[in-house]
């Protein structure tokens, strides 16, 4: 990747106005940006090569791992889930999420798709 600015607005979301959406990939890391409006759920899923990261720009949601752990993350935070480590992302909040994301190292096609759904939330 050479120097540049890449600006979250510019992401063409996956599912038009929600979903992930990359700004760039290179062998070294992917960008991204996912956007959740109020009731999304970006399904469970892991990578068996890369780390993903998360850096919350606004709004709320709860991210799952490994199908046992919830931590609901806000504006300012950040979290990483390992490779083989499986995360759900869902928004049960009343406000839009935006966070950023990182893959490292990129490797296309690195998704295995874990069908789950956590049941109500606990409380935290």
């Amino acid at each position: 990747m050479s120097a540049e600015v890449l600006r979250a607005a510019e992401a063409d979301l996956r599912f038009g106005d929600w979903g992930p959406g990359y700004l760039a990939q290179d062998e070294d890391a992917a960008f991204g940006v996912v956007v959740l409006r109020p009731g999304d759920v970006f399904a469970n899923h892991l990578h068996e090569h890369h780390t993903e990261s998360f850096v919350v720009l606004e709004g709320r949601a709860e991210i799952w791992l490994d199908r046992r752990t919830r931590r609901v993350v806000e504006a300012g935070d950040v979290l990483r889930a390992a490779p083989h480590e499986e995360h759900l992302v869902r928004n049960p909040f009343d406000e839009v999420f935006r966070a950023v994301f990182v893959k490292t190292p990129w490797i296309d096609g690195d998704k295995v798709d874990r069908p789950w759904s956590p049941a109500a939330p606990p409380t935290v």
